[in-house]
């Protein structure tokens, strides 16, 4: 079983902020619930290395995974758990061949295509967006069109397809992101969801705890 709940930093929270949201949540939620995933398209390398790393002593210990967004090297380097990759053909293998030991790989996924693709080279999970509404990350394009709990759906049964094909009993995991939060969460979990990737609703409220006492909630009811 992967995490439930995947906090995607944003640049634009500070640093200070995001440490203590992940403290706030990861004081809510179970242990092994909550990873982190550091993504900073724009900071550079030596930055990213020391942010890199006090995330990794606060993860660490709150019980919380690490990963890096894009950027297998660093996160070999500051011992986190894994990566998480764009859609590139052979990125997943590329990835772990960095890491040069066990990593948990996600993948993004803006379409069935691209969740069948991270499943035939073996990630880990994927993140399958955007799935309401939502604005982009700080330095991202314009707002995608949402594509509803429909892409949960399909990522879910792309995904049981190719472990019954395999035979290892092994599913990749599916997390909904983009515009989940507290009120839909349990809407993706029931449309095949295994997770929720989540920024605004854990970084923009005054009450993370809160938060992640509602989405921990859901969790429980769509056990």
């Amino acid at each position: 079983m992967g995490p439930r709940i995947i906090l995607v930093t944003d640049p634009a929270f500070g640093d200070d902020l995001t440490v203590r949201c992940i403290d706030a949540v990861a004081q809510t939620v179970p242990r092994g619930w909550l990873c982190v995933q550091l993504r900073d398209k724009y900071r550079p390398s030596a930055s990213l290395r020391v942010f890199g790393s006090r995330l990794r002593l606060v993860t660490r210990a709150a019980g919380a995974a690490l990963v890096l967004n894009g950027n297998a090297e660093i996160g070999r380097d500051i011992g986190a758990e894994g990566v998480h990759l764009g859609e590139d053909a052979g990125a997943v293998d590329r990835a772990r061949t960095v890491f040069g030991r066990p990593a948990w790989v996600s993948v993004a996924a803006h379409s069935d295509e691209g969740v069948r693709r991270a499943v035939a080279e073996g990630a880990d999970a994927v993140l399958v967006s955007p799935i309401f509404a939502s604005r982009p990350p700080s330095f991202s394009a314009p707002a995608k069109v949402p594509r509803g709990l429909e892409a949960v759906r399909s990522a879910r049964a792309i995904a049981e397809k190719a472990a019954v094909a395999q035979g290892s009993g092994r599913r990749c995991g599916i997390y909904a992101l983009g515009g989940v939060g507290p009120d839909n969460v349990l809407a993706c979990l029931r449309a095949g969801a295994d997770g929720i990737a989540v920024l605004r609703s854990l970084l923009a409220t005054r009450t993370p705890s809160e938060v992640a006492r509602r989405l921990g909630e859901a969790f429980a009811v769509g056990a």
